[in-house]
């Protein structure tokens, strides 16, 4: 008997090539329940839904298209379930999913978008003039799965062709889906790893116009993969926040946070990976500021993490802030420098998880370094004679008008970052970046047109950086031609160190309501 099912399995394996998958949904999953109705089985697989891998956020939009256009019954506690049952096998892997984090909470991104490559080229001809780039590189499928875009194109939006008259669409998409085929496969089925979010965590962030901020969490764990979090975080300008609300674990590494900070509501986007969660929350609109974060586990080995600022400038006294985990009593001969042109002067304590420091370079080029603490890890630092210019980011912001209740206002928080030449290049691009400055800012007019009025309708910038449109979408009788109050101006940043003064110029568009968010 035991000699006849060897000898089955073995002509299984030769007559298919393989033994069968292991099917990723079984018939009990709510998955199988809610897609096989329309996407019919075949060898152990869910036809369409296990050709695909994308974001929590994107399963989301998919979701939402087969219940209102396909008649899906779906209820909000059956809608979270089936999210995370899709993202525990058919979710990007973290680094897939970083690469499009911009997107990950439909925040008004300030990211540009650049083609690279006459492939890309023709992608955002024929795609990205009504999708950005990211909404595309969120995916992952199979050949047959990307060439079936274009019928799905053809079939919920007809007017494409006439849309994209100056090109046959039909068949230049052709060949631009069978470019995503190659550079964007299916790959491999993701599998959920065990590890869970749960503990007390030390918080080391950065939100512009506010600055650095260091800060402790709990995360609780509930049920499903369901979180209670709670903490506080301490800017370095002296203010504070207390933040307590939810997370949901998808996949086991894309963790989104629903919270409120000192009565504000945000969400959070971050990935937990090798033991540590990496991410951003934001603000409602119409502030929508960016805060970005790492969370290391408090109760880990001792572990220097981050210095700020992250440079020193020649012959000034330099106040340091060393910030890790555990990090020990430390003197002045303590702490050393990869590069011995550095002098410390003092080392004090200000809590149990930061050291202040003061120290002194004599380095006259640029050079990076690392320091560290008594034989702990180093963490980089720039050492440098001067500051030789700042530049504005982003380069060209991009802030949105009212569109009525269901669409505020969206604004743009603008940040001076310093930089330091590099003497073996002239070239801007090749400079050190060495962090952020707090600059003054202010918005002036950029003429394009005979009696160009745009600044007068754009309001003003706060000095910090922050643009916040301050009227809706919509016709301006007392304006010329009665057009919207959008527009383009000048942003200025000005900073003063010492006896210089710096300045950098960056542009900013205020334009139209986004009134199509599903297609981002």
């Amino acid at each position: 008997m035991l000699k006849t099912l060897c000898l089955s399995i073995a002509l299984l394996v030769l007559t298919s090539g393989a033994l069968p998958e292991a099917m990723a949904f079984s018939r009990e999953s709510l998955v199988w329940k809610k897609c096989t109705v329309c996407h019919e089985p075949a060898n152990g697989k869910i036809a369409r839904v296990e050709e695909m891998r994308t974001t929590p956020e994107e399963w989301t939009v998919i979701v939402d298209r087969m219940s209102r256009l396909h008649g899906m019954t779906l209820t909000m506690k059956e809608m979270d379930m089936l999210l995370k049952e899709l993202c525990s096998t058919q979710i990007l892997a973290p680094a897939e999913l970083d690469k499009v984090s911009y997107l990950n909470l439909m925040n008004n991104p300030q990211t540009v978008e650049n083609p690279v490559g006459a492939a890309q080229e023709k992608l955002f001809v024929t795609c990205v003039r009504c999708h950005s780039a990211g909404k595309i590189n969120s995916y992952r499928m199979n050949t047959a799965s990307w060439a079936k875009i274009r019928d799905f194109h053809l079939y919920m939006y007809p007017t494409t062709v006439y849309q994209m008259r100056e090109m046959r669409w039909p068949k230049e998409s052709d060949a631009v889906l069978a470019y995503l085929a190659k550079s964007l496969p299916y790959g491999q089925a993701w599998k959920t790893p065990t590890e869970k979010p749960a503990g007390s965590w030390l918080i080391l962030g950065y939100e512009p116009g506010r600055g650095d901020y260091r800060g402790q969490a709990t995360i609780t764990p509930g049920s499903n993969d369901e979180y209670t979090l709670q903490g506080s975080i301490a800017f370095s300008g002296g203010t504070s926040e207390n933040f307590r609300g939810e997370a949901t674990l998808y996949g086991g590494h894309a963790l989104r946070t629903r919270t409120s900070h000192n009565g504000l509501k945000t969400l959070g986007a971050f990935s937990f990976t090798d033991g540590t969660i990496k991410g951003e929350h934001h603000y409602p609109a119409p502030d929508f500021r960016t805060s970005t974060s790492s969370w290391y586990p408090a109760d880990g080995n001792p572990q220097l993490l981050k210095v700020s600022p992250g440079y020193l400038l020649k012959g000034e006294v330099t106040k340091l802030v060393l910030e890790g985990v555990r990090l020990p009593d430390a003197t002045a001969g303590d702490i050393r420098f990869s590069n011995g042109s550095v002098e410390v002067q003092s080392v004090r304590r200000i809590s149990p998880e930061a050291l202040e420091v003061l120290a002194v370079s004599r380095e006259d080029g640029v050079v990076k370094a690392e320091v560290g603490i008594k034989g702990l890890n180093g963490v980089p630092v720039v050492l440098a004679k001067q500051i030789d210019f700042i530049a504005i980011t982003p380069e060209m912001g991009r802030a949105r008008l009212a569109g009525g209740k269901a669409f505020p206002s969206e604004g743009v928080q603008f940040d001076a970052i310093a930089f330091a030449q590099d003497v073996r290049s002239s070239k801007p691009e090749d400079a050190l970046r060495l962090g952020s400055v707090p600059a003054s800012f202010k918005l002036t007019a950029e003429v394009k047109r005979p009696n160009d009025d745009d600044l007068q309708w754009m309001g003003m910038i706060h000095p910090s950086g922050k643009y916040i449109p301050f009227s809706d979408y919509g016709a301006v009788p007392t304006r010329s031609q009665q057009v919207e109050s959008n527009g383009l101006a000048r942003v200025e940043a000005t900073y003063k160190r010492g006896e210089r003064q710096y300045t950098a110029k960056a542009r900013m568009v205020v334009t139209l309501p986004d009134f199509v968010p599903r297609i981002k």
